[in-house]
């Protein structure tokens, strides 16, 4: 379709025009609506399942049927004679949506993590700036003059957009790689369509085919994305409240998972089973996902880490109450018992198509890298990188998380502890990973006090003060194994 529209817009049939103003103002006004109503469908939707990069795409649409509705009810020779806005509103559009959707583009930057959080202000402070400018060009329609088509502001701006509109677009890709859901996938060719209107600017002679091919492909997009973000899995109320760590504090996470009902089921299960080990695994997998970030994971690679280490702990569902939920140190018979989980998680897994792939990640988080780990005595390279991940985070939230029978020990010793057995039991380069992750990650305080109540927090410090570790560590290490 962009090599048709191109080939409309440089072809011999650039110069031929079907005038048809009453049409345009119908097929513009008409979809512009229809594309203004689902956009506030999309907004609703997310508002209500806390998740905000469906709002900031909601948002990001509306601008793109806003603008566009004044650019259909400005049409000269229907309600309007010759005017400024009709081009102005067009010329506008995408620009505007294009900074409206920053954080999506930008989501690790501060303004992006910002825009996460407080995504209801930046879509109230979005949506009050386009009605404002829309309302300005409807009734002053000749206040704004733009640049021309061969303007050389015009040429620029819209590589720009267009450049930013393909990010858009690959970002959804990402996400369809990451998630394995059709609407990102179709999100992401609707972003495409609409990019393509970013080529209006520049077309000289209007109604001509080309003219009219980017405005069909521009509602066409803009109807679609919205319908894809409208149709995006609902979240169950007890989902939400078993992933509200996640979400509070980087809902953009949560969506880019793609978590399927089945990991809600799961985790629900542990839930009713048991709350550390459900606050627990919600914190391994955010921890988890962060170090795969910053070590630059492909997203077939992140997704299955994300996965495995949200349910690394679902074989726990077999194991007795009395033995998982002991107020003090386990015997040698009942911590057999608990060595069960890994290959009980990984048969669970293995069952379910959708987390196959997770399965042997979940088996192996806790093998060592000296080889005496367990179920199989993997040792190095033989353990799957995303195991090495995961058994590091697990640790280290284990170990600084209160439990029934100890209290958590400070991040400053958790850190020294891993640094001590950084090439025996865990991988050295994770451990690093994972040390410099944490402070990025979040202010201090912050990491520890996820899924607990205020009065539960942990005071933190990220220098590391290895004159903290006691002499004789093995009654520790033995107790968080047995733990996590």
């Amino acid at each position: 379709m962009v090599a048709v529209a191109a080939a409309t817009l440089l072809g011999s049939s650039a110069s031929t025009t079907w005038d048809n103003p009453e049409l345009l103002f119908t097929l513009v006004t008409v979809t512009a609506a229809a594309c203004v109503i689902a956009s506030t469908i999309t907004i609703a939707l997310a508002d209500q399942r806390e998740m905000a990069e469906i709002g900031l795409l909601g948002t990001a649409m509306m601008v793109t049927s806003v603008l566009p509705l004044v650019h259909g009810l400005t049409t000269p020779g229907v309600l309007y004679d010759d005017n400024e806005a009709f081009r102005t509103s067009m010329y506008l559009a995408l620009p505007v949506a294009v900074i409206v959707a920053l954080p999506l583009m930008r989501p690790m930057s501060s303004f992006g993590r910002w825009a996460a959080r407080r995504w209801r202000d930046w879509t109230l402070l979005s949506l009050l700036g386009v009605f404002v400018l829309a309302s300005i060009i409807v009734f002053f329609p000749d206040l704004v003059t733009v640049p021309g088509p061969h303007a050389p502001f015009t040429i620029a701006m819209t590589v720009i957009v267009v450049a930013a509109m393909g990010s858009l677009s690959l970002r959804q890709l990402r996400l369809y790689e990451l998630g394995r859901s059709p609407a990102n996938l179709i999100a992401s060719l609707s972003l495409v369509l609409i990019s393509m209107t970013a080529l209006l600017p520049v077309v000289e002679t209007a109604y001509s085919p080309g003219f009219w091919l980017l405005h069909v492909a521009g509602s066409v997009g803009v109807f679609a994305a919205c319908i894809c973000m409208t149709v995006t899995r609902r979240m169950t109320k007890s989902a939400q409240d078993i992933f509200a760590p996640v979400l509070a504090s980087d809902p953009l996470v949560a969506f880019e998972l793609g978590l399927s009902p089945v990991v809600h089921q799961f985790v629900a299960d542990l839930e009713r089973k048991d709350q550390i080990t459900r606050d627990h695994v919600v914190r391994t997998g955010e921890l988890a996902i962060r170090v795969g970030e910053r070590m630059r994971l492909s997203p077939r690679d992140l997704r299955n880490l994300g996965l495995a280490a949200m349910l690394h702990d679902v074989g726990k569902l077999n194991t007795p109450n009395a033995v998982l939920k002991k107020p003090a140190s386990l015997t040698p018979a009942e911590y057999d018992i608990i060595k069960l989980h890994p290959a009980d998680g990984e048969q669970m897994l293995a069952a379910e198509p959708s987390l196959a792939e997770a399965a042997p990640i979940v088996r192996s988080h806790h093998e060592r890298m000296d080889g005496a780990g367990y179920p199989d005595g993997l040792a190095g390279n033989e353990i799957p990188l995303a195991s090495r991940i995961i058994a590091v985070c697990d640790a280290l939230d284990a170990m600084t998380h209160d439990r029934p029978y100890r209290t958590a020990m400070p991040v400053s010793m958790a850190f020294a502890i891993l640094r001590e057995h950084a090439g025996s039991q865990w991988d050295q380069n994770v451990v690093t990973q994972v040390m410099a992750t944490l402070p990025a990650m979040a202010p201090a305080g912050a990491f520890v006090s996820v899924g607990r109540p205020d009065d539960q927090s942990l005071t933190t410090s990220h220098d590391i003060d290895v004159s903290q570790v006691p002499d004789d560590l093995s009654e520790i290490l033995a107790a968080v194994d047995a733990e996590i």
